[in-house]
């Protein structure tokens, strides 16, 4: 266990990422990903772990603004009254948010991260949250994204979420923890990672 984490605390929460309507709207596997989602949600729940919520907003985009349509977070993962939410504007959500201070107040070491993009938001918090010596556990079936064209290649969306899961163990940072599960780990193990 890191030093970081144990001045933080030492707890853990689930930290879901932009599980919006008009973020996963066209996301591999929606369904799956937001079921899976669920029963991890309702693990954390049991087990007394914090479920951080953050939502991205996009001036450009008004459907993206506070009350707009694609804003909200999807109804079957809604956060319950009481749940942290983080607003946010960059990919990185600890960027002038208020994420490092919720997670302070909550004594939080170590993250389990889930959401969209997987190669956008969700990469960019879990990378950060290394860097700042968070331990860290990706839900690979538990994050989603759309496919990408750059410079003439195509990149599925299920490439992009394997892409991710294959390289956030190889994301580390002295005494940091970087590993990636799927669900059934995480559900059979919240109360103890």
């Amino acid at each position: 266990m890191n030093e970081a984490f144990r001045e933080r605390g030492g707890k853990t929460a689930l930290l879901v990422i932009d599980v919006q309507v008009g973020v996963v709207a066209d996301g591999h596997d929606r369904d799956g990903v937001v079921t899976r989602l669920g029963k991890v949600i309702d693990a954390a729940r049991t087990a007394e772990v914090p479920v951080v919520y953050v939502q991205h907003e996009e001036p450009e985009y008004p459907s993206m603004m506070p009350g707009g349509e694609d804003w909200h977070i999807v109804p079957e993962v809604a956060p319950l009254e009481g749940d942290p939410i983080v607003a946010k504007q960059y990919p990185d959500s600890f960027v002038e948010t208020t994420l490092e201070e919720t997670l302070a107040k909550l004594g939080v070491g170590h993250l389990i991260v889930t959401g969209a993009q997987s190669d956008g938001c969700v990469r960019a918090t879990t990378y950060r949250a290394l860097a700042e010596g968070y331990d860290v556990t990706l839900v690979s079936d538990a994050h989603t994204t759309s496919g990408r064209e750059c410079g003439g290649v195509t990149i599925s969306a299920e490439q992009n979420v394997a892409h991710v899961n294959a390289a956030t163990p190889w994301i580390l940072y002295p005494g940091t923890t970087s590993r990636v599960l799927p669900h059934t780990d995480v559900i059979g193990a919240i109360a103890t990672l």
